[in-house]
């Protein structure tokens, strides 16, 4: 606010001395500093005053322009009808893109189109046998070669097979 160092203060308060007196000197200064509170009380609540101004002007330009765009807007529905109608052109091409390069293959049936039944039983044949293929486990002939038994056994199973085996070994020895 004001530019006043230690001489300009000490400048004034000699002067005021000189002028007021000392024996008035304390009630004056005491009533300058009382005035002086005030002042900075009336200058914040003058600041705070401005500010709230200014924020609810903010706000008031916001809700005007929201307001705007609410009106402005399109309607929710409409714009979901356009994008539900987009998804299907391109679901469209994309499947007309498929049957194309299908045809193009020339091996490949139309996905569409349904099977003879003659195919149909030679395709669920082949699927049949394919599965039993890859659910069967080595051939028993392979796994007798292998030395491996062909049923599993337990733990428990194969420690009374050894304890069976020990007592028949010492008694044939």
């Amino acid at each position: 606010m004001l530019d006043l160092g230690l001489t300009k203060l000490a400048l004034i308060g000699g002067v005021a001395l000189i002028v007021i007196g000392p024996e008035r000197l304390p009630t004056v200064a005491r009533v300058a500093g009382r005035l002086y509170g005030k002042l900075q009380g009336y200058l914040s609540l003058l600041k705070t005053e401005v500010n709230q101004q200014i924020l609810t002007e903010k706000l008031k330009e916001q809700m005007q322009q929201q307001s705007k765009d609410v009106f402005n807007a399109v309607n929710p529905m409409e714009e979901l009808r356009s994008v539900a109608d987009d998804i299907a052109e391109a679901e469209r091409d994309f499947s007309r893109e498929i049957v194309a390069a299908n045809r193009s293959f020339g091996t490949v049936n139309d996905p569409d189109t349904p099977l003879l039944p003659d195919a149909l039983r030679s395709k669920q044949r082949r699927f049949q046998q394919k599965k039993r293929r890859g659910m069967s486990g080595p051939p028993v002939w392979f796994q007798r070669s292998q030395q491996r038994s062909a049923r599993l056994i337990s733990m428990a199973g194969r420690q009374a097979r050894q304890h069976t085996l020990r007592f028949s070994q010492e008694s044939k020895g």
